[in-house]
């Protein structure tokens, strides 16, 4: 019985504490739109795209190129939706996967986002990271707003563990963990990236 109100009390404890340790990182990020973008949703950026009459591959390119403009990284708005984060123009790599995942499937590709739990980056960093597996006919490719060579067609940083689908349930996970790591990650750097 006491171990069964420890794990009850620890939970509350968790589930409370997470999002309050992000709160002040959070407050610190200007409201509204990033300085410098234009209000787009994610809906109307699907009709923007589709307009442009650009098909297959180089519609891909134009969806991702569209979210590594608008997006600039930031650790500070977890609590964000893609969507909401899309319209800001603010996110960490989930935020910018999903919100990628979705013009891609919204423009009839089957797209998903994947990670690996351990990528070595450009600058010798390995933590973990988020990005986007899209299909057009037979061909699959790896794509990524952040660290994506538009040239190759290549990321900029090696998967070191699994590549797997974040899952909805590692999402809900992810998403609610994400926010106590990357305010910790600013808290200590004070910066977004």
């Amino acid at each position: 019985m006491q171990a069964a109100k420890f794990s009850l009390f620890s939970m509350i404890i968790i589930m409370v504490g997470v999002p309050l340790y992000a709160l002040p990182a959070t407050l610190t990020l200007p409201t509204g739109v990033r300085p410098g973008v234009k209000e787009l949703t994610l809906e109307q950026a699907v009709q923007q795209l589709k307009d442009s009459r650009k098909t297959g591959w180089s519609l891909v390119e134009a969806a991702r190129s569209l979210v590594a403009d608008r997006m600039v990284y930031s650790r500070r708005n977890s609590f964000d939706s893609p969507g909401i984060s899309f319209s800001r123009g603010y996110g960490y790599c989930l935020q910018h996967a999903d919100a990628l995942s979705y013009l891609l499937n919204q423009l009839g590709f089957s797209a998903r986002v994947v990670h690996a739990f351990h990528n070595r980056f450009p600058d010798g960093k390995i933590t973990s990271h988020a990005w986007v597996s899209v299909s057009l006919g037979a061909e699959n490719r790896y794509i990524d707003s952040l660290f994506y060579n538009e040239e190759t067609g290549e990321l900029e940083f090696i998967p070191l563990s699994e590549i797997s689908e974040v899952s909805p349930a590692l999402k809900l996970l992810t998403y609610w963990g994400a926010t106590a790591v990357n305010a910790h990650r600013y808290y200590f750097t004070g910066k977004d990236l």
